[in-house]
């Protein structure tokens, strides 16, 4: 909690700024005052809302600096950045010593390209609203990117907690298929599951006219007690989605069933207020935090609530000039990681009079725990790329103008209600399993065989080869020779251009080469899924030299990983595989006697529908990393090489094994599902099986 009193400590330090200091700080004299340049890249369409709040910030700042022996003033540079040349702007922006830092822009889209940009020059780059989970992620460790409100994981909590707590049963999500729409598509049903929520149908649009027929077949929707929650692109989404739902017929199939809908915070603006004309929209937004009282003295000021990023616009101009103030003949990010992480206690307000002493403090080596007028400004200790809290308004958008219902946030702090009251209620989720379920009666064990795939084959995905290649070596480490692992990967990664270091592939940053002494099979052009069923069968040729030549007695495991959709895995980048070919090879491998027992891991996207359409075959199971309704999340991340090097569900499956390969089933999943983030890891066909307590790794491993 920030204290409510100004007790710096830093009494002998302020005295020698007395002289300089008058009791009317408006007309005390500031001392030399250095200009730095600011260049502000934000959207052109609010460019009114854009400049009011940011004059404001600088009246502030020019305020709070009078009296002091030196100051700090920022001049700004305005650039669309809808414009067509925005990205040259920022190269030369990069280039320019002449400009501090960058503030914007708004979209997650934008952000990501201005943080490549920016990247080799370390120029400050402080993002007031720019959401995307994976933009914040991928530049998590990149020491010049400052998010000044948390990812949309936090987001789409926020509004499937309101969900929770107005009762509704099932969810479902209309979004778009870009930056920002996955941050809400990827977590979407995960968080569902851990609120206790049934999932239901997911959107996903691409164009215009996929968002209006799903608007059409949302109205269509058998169910109860459903509500929706639309994450649009941008404005225009929102008034092709309330344009489609004016037009539904107003009885059944139409308005009368169509599910209440909570939006996104890009609903939550000024260039919409007069537009949505059709149904009342209700949504949640990143916002001033209420017990700062900005909110009250914008709506005095302009006669209206602020929109949605303009709080954040201002704490972004405050948060560069106290680093500004901090940073004397530093580095400027050295000196906003020095602000931020300041916890001497301080009064809090970010009025002109109030900031004047937190000036005076910065600029004697003071380290004030400070806030804007969102709120905290406490950033992750690791990285320091982005706040830890943030404060949410839930809105109404009715008879075109906005209203604040109530403040939302994680910590329910600040006046805001907590998620927590949501999580109280969270269903448990973890599959059980019957310690009494007999077992079948296998024959005695022979041998073992392994079948590993890669199966995305290009340099961004690298990570899926790379988990494979990580299987290979596991298997190797526990016993197996080359002679009994298939290995099917592109192999086109340890010598690309855009590896810095070529012969090696990695799965965390400090790890092992796991491309050392490694026998790949087949690159995955070679071959297809006709081809899989031979080797898998046995069945060698010319063209397949090397297959399994597994029997009744012997064991296979199978590892998986890349890309997944509905019922259908990637090939490569131009082949897909369906669920029902998947079946078609381990059944008649069951029939064919071709295994003893069966151990398939999947990690892809949406795995769970594999793991549905296989139910039934006798001696199979399968571990994956999703449900039927979620993908699976990358978490180890190269910074040098801006990739991903391996998936959580892998990382965590093949650490369990290798520290302990006696493991049971139950025990093995149990982990996976603890120690999974952002999917839930699932087992299919336990019924069809074994005893899952009874069952082991060792089978596979031996």
């Amino acid at each position: 909690m920030k204290a409510n009193k100004c007790i710096f400590g830093w009494v002998a330090a302020l005295a020698l700024l007395g002289a300089c200091r008058e009791d009317d700080r408006g007309h005390g004299k500031t001392g030399e005052v250095t200009t730095y340049k600011v260049a502000v890249v934000m959207p052109a369409a609010g460019q009114e809302h854009w400049e009011r709040v940011a004059d404001w910030a600088l009246e502030n700042i020019r305020e709070a600096q009078a009296g002091l022996l030196r100051g700090v003033r920022l001049e700004l540079e305005w650039k669309d950045e809808a414009a067509a040349d925005w990205e040259d702007y920022l190269l030369r922006v990069a280039k320019d010593g002449t400009y501090a830092a960058v503030v914007g822009p708004y979209s997650s889209a934008k952000a990501y390209a201005a943080a490549e940009i920016l990247g080799e020059s370390g120029k400050p780059l402080v993002l007031p609203i720019a959401t995307s989970t994976e933009f914040q992620r991928v530049f998590a460790g990149a020491g010049n990117v400052w998010n000044l409100v948390q990812s949309d994981i936090t987001q789409c909590e926020i509004l499937l907690t309101q969900a929770v707590l107005s009762e509704y049963s099932e969810v479902c999500l209309l979004t778009s298929d870009d930056d920002y729409g996955r941050s809400f598509s990827d977590w979407f049903a995960y968080q569902a599951v851990e609120l206790g929520l049934q999932v239901g149908e997911v959107f996903i649009y691409r164009s215009e006219a996929e968002l209006r027929e799903a608007v059409r077949e949302i109205a269509t929707l058998q169910g109860y007690n459903r509500m929706l929650l639309f994450a649009p692109s941008g404005e225009e989404d929102a008034v092709a989605f309330d344009e489609e739902y004016g037009a539904l017929p107003e009885g059944k199939g139409g308005q009368r069933d169509f599910p209440p809908v909570l939006c996104s915070d890009v609903v939550n603006s000024p260039l919409l207020a007069g537009r949505l004309l059709h149904r009342m929209y209700e949504g949640v937004s990143p916002c001033a935090n209420p017990a700062s009282g900005f909110v009250s003295a914008y709506k005095a000021r302009y006669g209206e609530e602020p929109g949605n990023g303009e709080a954040h616009l201002f704490d972004a101009f405050l948060f560069l000039a106290y680093g500004l103030m901090a940073q004397g003949e530093g580095d400027l990010n050295d000196a906003l990681r020095k602000v931020v992480d300041g916890r001497d206690s301080w009064n809090g307000s970010w009025l002109p009079a109030d900031m004047h002493d937190t000036f005076a403090a910065l600029q004697v080596g003071g380290t004030p725990d400070l806030a804007g007028v969102t709120g905290d400004w406490t950033f992750d200790a690791r990285n320091h790329s982005g706040v830890l809290n943030t404060i949410y308004s839930h809105w109404i958008l009715r008879d075109g103008k906005y209203t604040t219902i109530e403040y939302l946030s994680t910590d329910g702090g600040s006046r805001t209600t907590s998620t927590l009251q949501a999580w109280d209620v969270q269903a448990e989720y973890l599959q059980q399993f019957s310690a009494d379920q007999a077992d079948f009666a296998y024959p005695p064990q022979t041998g073992n065989w392994a079948v590993v795939i890669g199966t995305s084959d290009t340099w961004a995905y690298y990570r899926h080869q790379a988990d494979a290649l990580a299987m290979y070596q596991l298997l190797k480490r526990h016993g197996y020779d080359d002679d009994h692992i298939i290995l099917i990967i592109e192999d086109n990664l340890a010598y690309d251009e855009r590896n810095l270091y070529p012969g090696v592939i990695k799965v965390r940053p400090d790890g092992e080469n796991v491309y050392e002494d490694v026998t790949v099979d087949y690159r995955l052009s070679e071959v297809d899924i006709d081809d899989l069923k031979d080797i898998m069968l046995g069945n060698r040729s010319e063209a397949l030299p090397e297959v399994i030549e597994a029997g009744t007695g012997d064991n296979v495991i199978v590892f998986w990983c890349g890309h997944g959709y509905q019922s259908r895995l990637a090939w490569g980048d131009y082949q897909v595989v369906n669920g029902y070919e998947v079946r078609d090879i381990i059944e008649t491998m069951h029939n064919e006697g071709k295994y003893r027992k069966m151990l398939f891991a999947m990690d892809a996207c949406y795995s769970g529908t594999i793991g549905e359409d296989c139910t039934g075959v006798p001696g199979v199971l399968f571990i994956t990393a999703a449900n039927a309704y979620e993908t699976s999340k990358a978490d180890m991340m190269d910074s040098e090489m801006g990739i991903w090097l391996s998936n959580g569900f892998t990382r965590v499956f093949q650490e369990t094994i290798d520290a302990n390969p006696g493991i049971s089933l139950r025990d093995l999943y149990y982990n996976l599902a603890r120690n999974t983030t952002g999917s839930h890891a699932t087992v299919y066909n336990a019924e069809h099986y074994g005893n899952l307590f009874r069952n082991t790794m060792e089978e596979f491993l031996r």
